[in-house]
C-alpha cells in the first residue's frame, strides 16, 4: 500500500478516495521499461554535451513530462512535455553555447510548447549552477484509445513526403490551463479539451472544440541517454534508471501555470511525489517518494563500484553520486523565497551558491538550526529545509590484489582535509562528481576527491551512505481554496503553502549513478574511449 502523505486538512478525504483500493508499489524494472525514467547526469560543462532518447514501446499515445534538474538543489531548471505516438521515438540534445543553455532535436514528434528553430531554452529562473544536473522523464497518461482526438493528431502521416504528426498544434491546444466545452486546455487529471483543428465533423469551423479521455501510462517507456566531449573524442552512456508502477492513474497537467501562480495543476507536476494534488484521486497518490526511499526501490545503504587514476595510461574515472528527489523535502515556496536574500555561508564542506547556499540556510532553516536572528528552529512547523543533505559517505578502499592499506588512517584521504580527518566526505550537491587521485578526472567537475595510496593507481570502493540529521521528511501541497472536495485549488491566484512531516519509515537515502571510465589521448582523440558502470547498491 502506498504511503501517501495527508496535509493537514485533507486526510479524510484522501481516506475516502482511497478506500478499498489497492496501489501498485513502484519498483525498479529490470527489463529497463517502465513508466518513470531517471537520467543520472547531464552537463554542458566545457564542451560536454548530454543526448538523451526516449521510446515508445507500445500501441498507444504517450504523454510525457521532459525535465532537467539542477545539480545544486535540484530545482526544475527545465521542462516541457512531449506527445509521443505509436512506436515513436523522440531523441535530442542539450548543450551550452556561450552561456545560454539550449536542448536541441530534429525529430518532429510535437512538443509542448513548441521549439523554436528547433530549440527550447533553459529560462534563466534557475540557470545559475544548471550547467550540470539529472533528468526525470514521467509517464504522466496515455489516451483511453487511439480515437481520441489527440492520437490522431499526434499520428504520424505523410506529409509533401515527410513522415510528420498530422497537427501539432491542436496537440498543443490541449495543455493550456482551466479548459472546458468553450476553452481548450486540461480540465482535470484524465481530462483535456483540444481544438479540432483537424475539422473532423466536416463542417465549416477549424476551431470546434473536442474532448480527450485519459488512463495511466503503461510501462512501455525506454529511455537511454550519452555524455560526449567532442573535443576528446570521448562518449559513454547507458540506460536510465527506470521504474514501473510509478503512478497509477493519469495525471495531466497544464504547460502554462506553476505554483508561483497558484496552479497546482500545472507544469510542476507530476513530480517525484506522485501526480498532481488537486483532485480527489491523484491526491491520494500522493507520498510516492516516500515508497521510492525503501531499500526495495531507490534507497542504498551503501554503493559499490570501481575507481582507477592512472596518468601514465591516460585513464581517469569519475563517480557520479546523484540523490533524486531531494525537493520534495523543501518547503518550496520558503526555499525559493530565501534564494533571493542573503544567508549564511553554511557548512565548510559546501560551496556558497550566486544566490545562496541550500544548506544551512537561515531563512530556510533544518530542525535545531539557524534561523535569521540565530536561534535554534525548534518548531517543525517552521522548518523549511527536510532533505537528507548534508549527505555523509565513508570509504573503504581496496587495489585489485585486495590490498586495503597497511595503514588506513594514513592512507585513506578526502581531500583536501587537514591530516587525521580522512574516510569521510559530505556530497556538496544533489548530483555530485567524485574524482580520484590528481588525474582531475574526465568530466571536468569536482565536488569531492577521494587520494588514496593503496601500492595501485585502480581498485575499488564500498561507500556507505547516510543522512547526518535524522530530521528528514516530506512536503506537499496546500491551498486556501478547494475545489469542494477539500483539496488545494488548480485556480491561478490561489494562496499556497507546503505542509511536512518526518517519515514514519525513513528507509535508506534515494541515490543513482555510476562510474565513467575516459581514456583521453591527446594525441588522437578517435582513439580515446569512454564507458559508464552503474553502481551497486548495498541495501541490507
Amino acid at each position: 500500500m502506498k504511503k501517501a502523505f495527508k496535509p493537514l486538512g485533507i486526510a479524510a478525504a484522501v481516506a475516502a478516495a482511497s478506500a478499498g483500493q489497492v496501489q501498485a508499489q513502484p519498483t525498479v524494472a529490470s527489463n529497463f521499461l517502465g513508466d518513470l525514467a531517471l537520467v543520472p547526469y547531464y552537463t554542458v560543462n566545457d564542451g560536454w554535451v548530454t543526448a538523451i532518447h526516449i521510446v515508445n514501446t507500445s500501441d498507444s499515445t504517450q504523454v510525457v513530462k521532459f525535465r532537467f534538474r539542477r545539480a545544486t538543489d535540484s530545482m526544475d531548471a527545465l521542462d516541457f512535455n512531449i506527445v509521443m505516438s505509436p512506436q515513436d521515438v523522440y531523441a535530442g540534445f542539450l548543450s551550452d553555447n556561450d552561456g545560454t543553455i539550449s536542448w536541441q532535436a530534429d525529430d518532429t514528434t510535437c512538443t509542448v510548447p513548441e521549439t523554436t528553430d528547433g530549440l527550447l531554452t533553459m529560462p534563466s529562473i534557475y540557470r545559475p549552477d544548471a550547467e550540470t544536473g539529472y533528468v526525470e522523464i514521467i509517464s504522466m497518461g496515455q489516451p483511453v484509445d487511439e480515437d481520441e482526438p489527440i492520437a490522431e493528431a499526434a499520428e504520424h502521416i505523410t506529409v509533401d513526403g515527410e513522415f510528420v504528426p498530422r497537427s501539432c498544434e491542436a496537440v498543443r491546444s490541449n495543455f493550456f490551463a482551466d479548459g472546458s466545452t468553450s476553452d481548450p486546455g486540461v480540465a482535470d487529471y484524465n481530462t483535456t479539451f483540444q481544438r479540432d483543428l483537424l475539422d473532423n465533423d466536416d463542417d465549416d469551423s477549424t476551431s470546434d472544440i473536442v474532448e480527450n479521455a485519459y488512463v495511466d501510462s503503461d510501462n512501455v517507456l525506454k529511455v537511454s541517454y550519452s555524455i560526449t566531449d567532442v573535443a576528446s573524442g570521448i562518449e559513454f552512456g547507458d540506460n536510465a534508471v527506470h521504474l514501473e508502477d510509478f503512478i497509477t492513474v493519469a495525471t495531466m497537467t497544464n504547460q502554462q501555470f506553476g505554483y508561483f501562480s497558484g496552479d497546482l495543476n500545472g507544469f510542476d507536476f507530476p513530480d517525484l511525489n506522485g501526480p498532481e494534488p488537486v483532485s480527489m484521486v491523484t491526491a491520494a497518490e500522493r507520498g510516492v517518494f516516500e515508497d521510492l526511499r525503501s531499500t526495495d526501490v531507490l534507497g542504498v545503504l551503501a554503493l559499490v563500484n570501481e575507481w582507477s587514476s592512472n596518468p601514465a595510461n591516460q585513464v581517469a574515472t569519475d563517480w557520479v553520486v546523484t540523490l533524486p528527489g531531494q525537493y520534495t523535502m523543501f518547503k518550496l515556496l520558503d526555499y525559493v523565497a530565501s534564494l533571493d536574500g542573503s544567508v549564511a555561508a553554511g557548512f565548510p564542506w559546501f560551496p556558497t551558491l550566486e544566490n545562496g547556499s541550500p544548506t544551512d540556510n537561515p531563512e530556510c532553516p533544518r530542525l535545531n538550526g539557524p534561523d535569521e536572528d540565530g536561534d535554534p528552529v525548534t518548531d517543525p512547523a517552521e522548518v523549511c529545509d527536510w532533505r537528507d543533505m548534508p549527505v555523509e559517505l565513508n570509504f573503504a578502499a581496496w587495489n585489485r590484489e585486495e590490498f586495503a592499506g597497511t595503514a588506513p588512517d594514513e592512507d585513506l584521504t578526502v581531500s583536501p582535509a587537514p591530516p587525521g580527518e580522512i574516510l569521510t566526505a559530505f556530497l556538496p550537491k544533489e548530483a555530485n562528481v567524485i574524482t580520484f587521485g590528481d588525474t582531475g578526472g574526465i568530466l571536468d567537475m569536482e565536488d569531492t576527491n577521494v587520494s588514496a595510496n593503496l601500492g595501485q593507481p585502480f581498485g575499488w570502493l564500498s561507500v556507505s551512505v547516510d543522512s547526518v540529521d535524522d530530521n528528514i521528511g516530506l512536503c506537499d501541497w496546500v491551498g486556501s481554496e478547494d475545489n469542494g472536495a477539500g483539496f488545494p485549488s488548480n485556480t491561478a491566484g490561489s494562496n499556497l503553502t507546503n505542509v511536512c512531516s518526518a517519515f514514519t519509515d525513513p528507509g535508506g537515502v534515494p541515490v543513482i549513478g555510476f562510474a565513467a571510465w575516459g581514456r583521453s589521448i591527446a594525441a588522437n582523440p578517435d582513439a580515446s574511449y569512454g564507458r559508464i558502470i552503474a553502481h551497486s547498491a548495498v541495501v541490507s
